[in-house]
């Protein structure tokens, strides 16, 4: 994912409730009902731990990823702003 912040797999058990997290947070977005999701429709995302995060990567191209943390949950896209400054944005302001 990047060379400054080591990414590391996840239990499947911590991957599970990030996933149940982030489709309740997914379905809270959702603009229609049909685009909600479950946590067994987001079994096939990737998911790494990369410092307190939980970092969620849909299959194939996409140009979206998901942070999940104890603090909260947001998306960013990669090829506008790198993990790193995203993980910064998402951190709550002291």
């Amino acid at each position: 994912m990047t060379d400054q912040n080591e990414a590391s797999s996840v239990p499947q058990d911590v991957a599970d409730a990030g996933r149940v997290r982030l489709a309740d947070w997914l379905n809270a977005n959702a603009a229609a009902p049909e685009l909600r999701t479950t946590p067994e429709e987001l079994s096939e995302w990737a998911a790494y731990q990369v410092e307190e995060y939980l970092v969620f990567v849909p299959p194939g191209y996409a140009n979206l990823m998901f942070l999940v943390a104890d603090h909260g949950i947001s998306s960013f896209q990669p090829s506008q702003l790198p993990l790193e400054q995203a993980m910064i944005a998402a951190r709550p302001q002291a």
